[in-house]
């Protein structure tokens, strides 16, 4: 996924009048999402919001829904409370008692980090309706994920010592890095935008055999997919080094693959030359770095210059004479 910081969300945000008016689309601020019938997701790796208004605008739409989502910090008080009376959310009445205190100051820590980011712009959601499918797209603040991914754990941790589970119920360390290595290969983990979509999709592969309330079962995806995402995430670096120091070689399999040749506008270049970096590392997202780099390189402003120049001729041979 890439890293977007509030202050960029909150300049995208900004400026969501006018790109939409740029297409001849009207922006209604309105909740998008949880919307029955018919549902289309665009990823935030192929588009951004310029991309999004244009497709809508080429497909007849008229109207652009946005929504903005504002982070709620009051979601990771999970700290037991000290007062019987006033049980925390997570514990129930008394349940405090007997919780390591190392896990009460991870839990207190998690909630201050919480309140850091309190009421900051968490995410930003479009949406535009064409022959009543509704099509969504939505950029978030990765801090945001890593916090969800921080609560994730901890409560697993909270829950591990309230019920006093013997390390006999820890997973097998051995098949944690045999199911990590497997999640590492898998296209639906590697391609993931976030942390609970990676847990989705090891969840479908490696489904709980005594069900959902499988505690042992939990855990151990869970500490595959950590050591799974540090793997994935070296793989990704390397794999781009490689790439950034043959940029020359990169942008000529581009070109030869015919590419770049029937687009003509900035956003879509860079939408479909991510597509070609994803597919050409099997399934890893590009740094926007890496994507303006490659777009930089001799051999394609060269082409995109004689492509500008053969589109300005044809424009000027259909004018009537």
């Amino acid at each position: 996924m890439e890293v977007v910081v509030a202050c960029d969300l909150r300049k995208m945000a900004d400026a969501l009048p006018g790109v939409a008016s740029r297409h001849g689309l009207q922006l209604i601020s309105a909740s998008v999402g949880g919307t029955a019938g018919l549902r289309a997701v665009l990823s935030s790796d192929r588009y951004d919001a310029e991309a999004v208004a244009q497709l809508a605008a080429a497909c007849g739409a008229r109207i652009l829904y946005g929504d903005l989502d504002h982070f709620d910090a009051d979601e990771f008080d999970v700290s037991p409370a000290d007062d019987e009376d006033e049980p925390g959310p997570l514990m129930g009445e008394g349940a405090d008692n007997g919780v390591p205190a190392a896990l009460r100051q991870r839990a207190d820590e998690l909630l201050t980090a919480a309140r850091r980011r309190a009421g900051a712009l968490e995410a930003v959601r479009i949406a535009f309706v064409v022959e009543g499918v509704v099509h969504e797209w939505e950029m978030s603040a990765a801090w945001a994920d890593d916090l969800d991914a921080q609560r994730e754990v901890l409560m697993d941790d909270l829950q591990q010592a309230l019920f006093e589970r013997p390390e006999a119920d820890e997973p097998d360390p051995l098949d944690v890095k045999r199911i990590a290595g497997l999640l590492q290969k898998m296209p639906a983990v590697i391609s993931a935008d976030t942390f609970s979509q990676r847990r989705d999709a090891a969840t479908e592969a490696f489904p709980a055999p005594n069900g959902d309330d499988d505690w042992c079962h939990r855990r151990l995806l869970q500490q595959a997919l950590a050591l799974a995402q540090q793997a994935i995430a070296q793989d990704a670096a390397d794999l781009y080094r490689t790439i950034e120091n043959a940029l020359d070689d990169t942008a000529a399999r581009l070109l030869d693959q015919g590419v770049l040749d029937d687009v003509h506008d900035a956003p879509a270049r860079r939408i479909v030359t991510t597509d070609f970096l994803t597919e050409l590392t099997g399934g890893h997202r590009p740094k926007p770095r890496t994507v303006t780099l490659l777009l930089g390189r001799p051999a394609v402003k060269d082409f995109l210059a004689t492509q500008k120049a053969a589109a300005k001729v044809q424009a000027q041979q259909a004018l009537p004479h």
